[in-house]
């Protein structure tokens, strides 16, 4: 980059539009070197909450950088106040570093943080401040703009580590609720005294620890659907011995490998369901069973619940995203005084795979957008369920209209209830 003087604003704008034009894996490091006459510095990083593909990104020297992880940033984020750089010592990737630190913010998210490695800890002149503060402020806006409306491969490379890491979420969240919800079934068992309730907690906290160390170790290509169904109703066993709700299973009758991330999914999709229903009062009865066939691996979890679910929406978004991950498509059915039906369909023959969901390319917000617009709630409804603005909602609203490319709140709509994002209620 050339010398940049920066009493000119031609010259600071022509250096601005050099790092707006690189590829998003080398905005950091034209960034850096952008501002290192003002900031001298020997590494950077930046954490930005709005990127589904790779929000941690680091430059510079590998002692510096090599160790630096999310959690780092995180925490350090609370300590940089918006509208004013930070500068102080903090522990980064394993040491305490001299550091400044910038935070932007962006709407309704996690905003984006700015880290340069080993500067000064003198107080930063103020037109210094201020400088690099409106840089970056330039930056996260653009950073903001590609990821909303990201390039092709670049939405292609989103898409897939964005399925992978709620692929690897939903599993973990699945099979921890488990094990909580089995230690407070077993705690609050009429059936069991104080002494065996608690001998019963220590020994399934022991197994959910043998298990968690045993799963991480397998990485199969292909899973057996009946053996992946047998653990699945043994981890459950303790909530089906000491619930007063019954619970039946039934595996599926084919045996035979089925892709690790479509069976595992089936799974995670089953334990969320059925998790789901448990959380219901009038629940008496929950059913959760498996068909295998040559095309397809269908979930079916039903309950009894007279009463319509307070949180179906939430439901139906958590269980879309996790079948949506394994390229799956899940169908809710809530019936008033008859309980709820979940359907998880996933393929199993490449050529017959149906095209990515529109949905997958929503940001989790924009999600909890288009299920008010799904419910036919005004723009002020769905700011007063979300706890966020009005002006916030229309923003999303306008990217999710152009993510979807429809040009209406109906179409956004019915393509949020063609993808089962909100449960289909019969009259």
């Amino acid at each position: 980059m050339s010398t940049i003087d920066w009493s000119s604003p031609a010259s600071v704008t022509s250096a601005l539009a050099d790092v707006q034009r690189a590829p998003l894996g080398d905005v950091l490091s034209r960034l850096s070197a952008l501002v290192a006459p003002l900031v001298p510095h020997t590494a950077a990083a930046q954490l930005t909450g709005f990127c589904g593909h790779s929000p941690l990104k680091t430059h510079g020297t590998d002692d510096a950088t090599e160790n630096i992880t999310s959690i780092d940033l995180g925490s350090l984020a609370s300590q940089v106040p918006l509208g004013a750089p930070w500068r102080g010592t903090a522990f980064l990737g394993g040491a305490y570093r001299t550091l400044t630190a910038v935070a932007a913010e962006v709407p309704d998210g996690d905003g984006a943080l700015l880290v340069l490695i080993d500067t000064s800890t003198e107080p930063l002149p103020s037109a210094a401040a201020e400088l690099l503060q409106s840089i970056w402020d330039l930056i996260t806006a653009h950073l903001l703009h590609r990821a909303l409306d990201p390039e092709p491969a670049q939405l292609a490379r989103s898409r897939a580590a964005s399925g992978e890491r709620q692929r690897v979420t939903a599993e973990l969240t699945s099979s921890h609720a488990v094990t909580l919800t089995a230690l407070l079934t077993t705690l609050r068992s009429r059936s069991l005294g104080d002494a065996a309730a608690r001998q019963a907690a220590a020994d399934l906290a022991a197994s959910a620890l043998i298990d968690l160390r045993r799963t991480a170790q397998e990485d199969p290509a292909d899973s057996n659907a009946r053996r992946v169904f047998e653990d699945l109703t043994a981890e459950l066993s303790p909530i089906r011995r000491y619930s007063d709700v019954r619970l039946s299973l039934r595996p599926p009758e084919t045996d035979r490998p089925v892709p690790s991330e479509t069976v595992y999914a089936a799974r995670s999709v089953t334990l969320t369901a059925v998790l789901n229903a448990f959380t219901q009062d009038t629940v008496q009865r929950v059913h959760a069973g498996w068909k295998l066939t040559d095309n397809a691996l269908t979930v079916t979890v039903r309950d009894d619940s007279p009463n319509a679910h307070s949180d179906t929406s939430i439901a139906a978004r958590r269980l879309h995203q996790i079948a949506a991950a394994a390229g799956g498509q899940v169908a809710r059915d809530t019936e008033p005084e008859w309980g709820t039906t979940v359907t998880a369909t996933f393929s199993l023959n490449p050529a017959e795979t149906a095209a990515p969901s529109p949905l997958d390319g929503l940001a989790p917000r924009e999600l909890d957008v288009l299920t008010g617009l799904a419910q036919g709630l005004s723009n002020r409804a769905i700011a007063e369920q979300l706890y966020i603005g009005e002006t916030t909602v229309k923003f999303h609203v306008r990217n999710i209209l152009k993510k979807l490319t429809v040009s209406s709140r109906g179409q956004a709509a019915a393509l949020a209830r063609d993808a089962g994002l909100t449960p289909s209620r019969r009259q």
